[in-house]
């Protein structure tokens, strides 16, 4: 229903590293709706950048994918945001985001395969030495993809 949207998922505080300096910000993802029967889901994060505040947004069909197209702003401007989403030990399966709208990403593990235990938030703090940039973060996907294959 029409009225239903959007829905707000998230809107929490953050950590978002500038120059190895952590900056403390505010994250708020939403379901904003359907196109049919794809979702939209929007991810927004303002920082300051001097006297000003300079917001950045981003849609995508799930949160996960929301939070990359996000990074793919921040990262020219020399920023990272310390999530979960963003390590680069992380990554959503077909099914979670499928399923799950991208709200929840496993921690890859050489050498086995992931599992329920392996779920964590995608929006949920992570560790500033974790993070990775979007190209990084997918390399490590297809690196751990290629493993598993081969097995």
């Amino acid at each position: 229903m029409a009225g239903d949207y959007p829905q707000l998922l998230v809107d929490r505080d953050v950590i978002v590293i500038r120059n190895g300096q952590n900056e403390q910000t505010r994250v708020r993802g939403w379901l904003a709706g359907y196109d049919g029967p794809v979702p939209t889901y929007r991810i927004e994060l303002a920082v300051r950048e001097g006297n000003y505040i300079c917001p950045y947004t981003a849609t995508g069909p799930d949160m996960f994918e929301a939070l990359v197209r996000l990074r793919r702003q921040l990262e020219p401007d020399g920023l990272m945001i310390a999530v979960q989403g963003s390590r680069g030990d992380t990554y959503p399966s077909g099914m979670a985001r499928d399923m799950g709208g991208g709200m929840r990403v496993y921690v890859m593990r050489s050498g086995r395969s992931a599992g329920p235990d392996d779920l964590v938030e995608t929006l949920d703090d992570a560790s500033p030495d974790q993070l990775a940039t979007v190209d990084q973060q997918r390399e490590a996907a297809e690196a751990q993809w290629t493993e598993f294959r081969a097995r």
